[in-house]
């Protein structure tokens, strides 16, 4: 193969992982639009809206784990086809069964669905396009260029045809992920030389796969990146619950908020284009946990703003800031492990960034429940902040980290 051949190959890898992204990365912002909306929708109190919220991270905190597992084993290519396809099937039946239980069992399932096939999109970063900060960034950059659209498309048509149709728009827009997909190659180790019968054993979970994936945590770039992800859940658990209800209650449509959720991707999609020069400027470790207390206490404040100007600038600010913490994480965890485990490193960064995503929004509906929700904003953006404060102290007491230089 000649080296403009290997160019071409490597352009073309790169438009569809970043294809691949642009769906699956964005997913997340059209439900954190509908599903608050759906919650009322269907009479939710504060407490049962974080918890139909809360849901969709139950199974991803148990099974992503698992999920990288099969990633590594069976290939992105093959996972996200499959469960895209299966997903897509499973959003359709939030209209058709209008009940909270059955809300919350199908906001368990679609979301281990959501979840694995974003961890295959970020894994193809670290095993196809070898984890370089430039092609995170551009990967993250997809993701939130899908988010500037999906949230406006989703808005118009919750408000103008109702929930049947938002619903059935997300479905159509999970089925383009696995398309997408389609064109990738197989990477699985040794590919087309596992057995049917490894391939049924491989499926079901296994205790050296926890452990395996566990035993990162020694490594240090590793564990900040589990701890930013944790901490960075204060900020996106706001987002994802209450920061649709705040708006609804003062007042502006789903339309006008969709719009606000694109304004964050849209900033979030040309900061993560800046990676790979911040990267080679700066401190990564550092500008990492700046980037995310910027994009904590940017939603943090939002019962302060009453107007859309002011609405607009903080979560553009937020989306500076999350087009950029993002990248940073994915490019320091999978330049850490070797490549037959960035599915699993990409899996625990997952789990952790869950199991906050799962308890923040449960905690915020119950502090508004005692004292308001304009307070729950207010003290979860605060623990937030305090907390990666405190681990930038860490970092600075950490010999591996703190005197790394700029990538």
């Amino acid at each position: 193969m000649t080296q403009s051949d290997g160019s071409a190959d490597l352009s073309r890898l790169q438009w569809l992982v970043y294809g691949v992204a642009f769906f699956s990365g964005s997913q997340f912002f059209i439900i954190t639009l509908i599903m608050p909306l759906w919650a009322l929708e269907l009479g939710a109190s504060p407490l049962l809206i974080g918890l139909i919220v809360s849901s969709r991270q139950i199974l991803v905190v148990a099974l992503s784990i698992h999920g990288g597992s099969l990633l590594d084993r069976f290939g992105p290519r093959r996972v996200i086809i499959c469960l895209g396809l299966g997903g897509a099937a499973l959003t359709i039946l939030f209209p058709a069964m209008p009940f909270i239980w059955v809300t919350v069992v199908l906001q368990m399932l679609t979301g281990f669905v959501e979840v694995t096939n974003w961890i295959g999109t970020q894994a193809l970063v670290g095993g196809i396009l070898k984890g370089q900060p430039v092609y995170a960034g551009r990967m993250t950059a997809a993701a939130r260029v899908g988010g500037l659209f999906g949230p406006v498309l989703a808005g118009l048509a919750w408000q103008y045809f109702g929930p049947f149709a938002a619903f059935s728009f997300l479905a159509a827009w999970v089925v383009c992920g696995p398309l997408a997909a389609m064109g990738l190659p197989d990477t699985r180790p040794k590919a087309g030389v596992v057995s049917a019968n490894t391939d049924k054993m491989g499926v079901l979970p296994s205790l050296s796969d926890y452990t395996t994936t566990f035993r990162l945590l020694v490594l240090p770039a590793v564990a900040l990146v589990i701890a930013t992800t944790f901490m960075r859940q204060a900020g996106s658990g706001i987002q994802s619950s209450f920061y649709v209800v705040w708006l609804n209650e003062i007042g502006f449509t789903a339309t006008t908020v969709g719009m606000l959720l694109s304004i964050s991707n849209g900033a979030a999609a040309f900061s993560a284009l800046w990676t790979g020069p911040l990267a080679r400027r700066f401190t990564i470790h550092w500008l990492l946990i700046s980037m995310t207390i910027l994009s904590v206490a940017a939603v943090a404040i939002t019962p302060m703003l009453g107007s859309l100007v002011a609405l607009s600038i903080a979560i553009g600010l937020r989306g500076v800031g999350q087009g950029l913490n993002l990248p940073l994480m994915l490019s320091l965890a999978s330049r850490a492990v070797g490549p037959h485990l960035q599915g699993r490193v990409v899996a625990l960064r997952l789990t952790f960034n869950k199991f906050g995503g799962a308890i923040v929004p449960f905690l915020m509906g119950a502090i508004a429940e005692v004292a308001g929700l304009e307070w729950a904003f207010y003290i979860v953006g605060a623990v937030g902040i305090i907390s990666l404060i405190l681990l930038g102290l860490w970092v600075g007491l950490t010999s591996a980290l703190k005197n790394e230089p700029a990538t």
